[in-house]
């Protein structure tokens, strides 16, 4: 599998952030780019890319992951003017990290809409040997078109008076989009270099296609049940392993034989935004616990105190995302805590993301004793005052935020689209959320009604409607439904801080579950937690006006607990320093 290592680079002014993959023993045969997709193809296909890596290092060969400008965890607007021209730039930026790495050989593999960008930024890489057209996108105009039929088929339409055109978990300028629909795939770049086009079959018989691979002598690679990878209807992606494979082989059969040893020169700091007084905002890579679990530190601008008592915000990943799509909300948040003297720290567990290396068989649960010690390791590996730390999370990341919040009793917790209200698991719901677990794109983490209890079905809204109060706050203790005061009473109890933030959709929940009638009982005990609802929203934050809702009450809530209310400083465009 190789040695992952994890560094900014690019210019200090716009650092970028990748993930090298070199040989087990420090050689390498030669280097390979690997450009993602965008939008949630980007998300859906971020663990089958590392996969990619893994099997290219097996073979001798240097690998680099990285995220665009704008994306991820890279520095950059996702919404700027010029993003387009700067997702070419990071093209450019990865190949010369590659070849700064020692390697004379350079191949360049480009995943749908990454296909397009490779081919339209190849003229500024330098000398490429060999090119991977992986399940390309011709142009621009038919990625921008198939970014916004998925969005308006599952989240509607957005506030007019906003010009933003939506995708998936973002956002992109008038200006970008009109650039993104200019690009298109000239096979005249690609000669005298050795290039596969790997198609589906439906795909490979459209007119464009075919016109494509009658203009370029190449290798072609045939995909099978490709869609369950880039179009997943699951919370999960199939990745193709033996495509993955075939792709691997083909360009590990025309890289040469002879080795060299791997240079790095990794940089594991960089200023990733500016604030309006010209400060800048620093962000560190690191590995945290027993288990090398892969985050990013966000530090603070100004600290409230020494570095022992730092005011932090510890965010949860949720279901199989991790920093891309919805939760690049988590990578912008950071960074305009940071302004107002806050540091932060967002983290994969194990089998998401970066952490742990991709596995051929299931993926890991959403919910399991792995993830629950990554959810203590990451809290306790910050060496932060349980009083200093606040938690958050989105669904699955909610009920991670509230485990932490609990077992270590801090400073406050902010539920995000919270559905899960149970303080612990039974077994039996444990494996009803593993995967496969259907979910319409922008589903989020919900849970599913087991099929091998049909009648469950029938009777949970009856009991809802009918059960005297107590008789349903007891179903929720012993977690077979789910109640909400059934967690805010522990919560209160423990002497953590609460704010729920609730989008349109997960309030209409929180209410069928009788949340209204438990948040008066722990009212009278004392409880002083805040219920922040939306009126538009998504229960996975897919949904641009509702993501932005989450953003200003996760806001409001982390600057209130520490006290930081008023909006000292905001961060703007984001040049930095190495």
């Amino acid at each position: 599998m190789g040695v992952q290592h994890s560094s900014w680079f690019g210019p200090a002014d716009a650092p970028l952030l990748a993930h090298i993959h070199v040989p087990d023993d420090g050689r390498s045969r030669g280097a390979v780019v690997l450009c993602p997709p965008l939008g949630k193809e980007h998300l859906d296909t971020y663990r089958g890319m590392k996969a990619l890596a893994e099997q290219l290092a097996d073979r001798g060969l240097t690998s680099v992951r990285f995220d665009y400008s704008g994306a991820g965890d890279s520095s950059g607007d996702q919404d700027s003017p010029d993003a387009v021209a700067a997702w070419q730039r990071s093209v450019v930026a990865a190949t010369a990290l590659a070849r700064a790495c020692g390697a004379a050989h350079i191949t360049v593999v480009g995943l749908r809409a990454g296909a397009l960008l490779a081919a339209t930024a190849l003229p500024g890489c330098g000398p490429v040997d060999a090119v991977v057209l992986w399940d390309p996108l011709l142009s621009g105009r038919s990625a921008l078109r198939e970014q916004r039929a998925l969005y308006r088929v599952t989240q509607g339409t957005d506030d007019p008076a906003d010009p933003r055109i939506s995708i998936i978990g973002g956002a992109l300028s008038p200006d970008a989009a009109h650039a993104l629909g200019t690009l298109r795939i000239d096979a005249s770049v690609f000669t005298a270099i050795r290039t596969m086009l790997a198609t589906r079959p439906a795909a490979r018989d459209t007119p464009a296609l075919s016109a494509l691979a009658d203009a370029l002598v190449c290798d072609e690679l045939p995909l099978v049940d490709h869609e369950a990878f880039t179009a997943p209807a699951a919370l999960y992606a199939d990745i193709p392993f033996g495509g993955i494979r075939e792709i691997a082989d083909w360009i590990a059969g025309g890289s040469p034989t002879d080795t060299h040893e791997v240079v790095l020169s990794l940089r594991h700091r960089a200023a990733v935004a500016t604030t309006t007084d010209g400060s800048p905002v620093y962000e560190s890579v690191e590995s945290l616990g027993p288990n090398a679990l892969f985050a990013v530190r966000t530090h603070a601008v100004e600290s409230a105190g020494s570095d022992d008592h730092r005011p932090t915000v510890l965010f949860f990943g949720t279901a199989y995302e991790h920093r891309i799509g919805p939760s690049r909300l988590w990578v912008e948040l950071a960074r305009s805590l940071a302004a107002h003297g806050v540091s932060s720290v967002r983290f994969d567990r194990t089998g998401v993301g970066d952490t742990g290396t991709v596995d051929a068989g299931r993926p890991a649960s959403l919910y399991s004793e792995v993830s629950d010690r990554d959810a203590i390791d990451a809290a306790t590996a910050l060496g932060t005052e349980p009083g200093d730390l606040i938690v958050t999370g989105l669904c699955s990341g909610a009920w991670y935020s509230s485990y932490v919040a609990l077992r270590l009793r801090t400073r406050a917790v902010v539920l995000v689209n919270m559905i899960l209200w149970s303080t612990h698991r039974r077994k039996s719901l444990r494996e009803q959320l593993r995967p496969p677990v259907p979910a319409a794109p922008g589903g989020g983490d919900r849970e599913p009604e087991p099929a091998s209890v049909p009648l469950r079905a029938r009777i949970k809204p009856f009991a809802q409607k009918h059960l005297p109060y107590p008789a349903w706050r007891l179903l929720g203790r012993l977690g077979v439904t789910q109640v909400p005061e059934v967690i805010l009473e522990a919560l209160r109890r423990a002497g953590v801080d609460v704010t729920v933030v609730l989008s349109a959709q997960d309030y209409a929940s929180f209410r069928y579950q009788r949340g209204d009638e438990g948040l008066r009982r722990v009212e009278r005990r004392g409880f002083t937690g805040r219920i922040r609802a939306g009126v538009t929203g998504d229960h996975g934050a897919y949904q641009r006006d509702g993501r932005e809702f989450l953003r200003a009450e996760i806001t409001a809530a982390v600057l209130s607990s520490f006290g930081r209310t008023d909006p000292v400083r905001e961060p703007v465009a984001e040049p930095g320093v190495s």
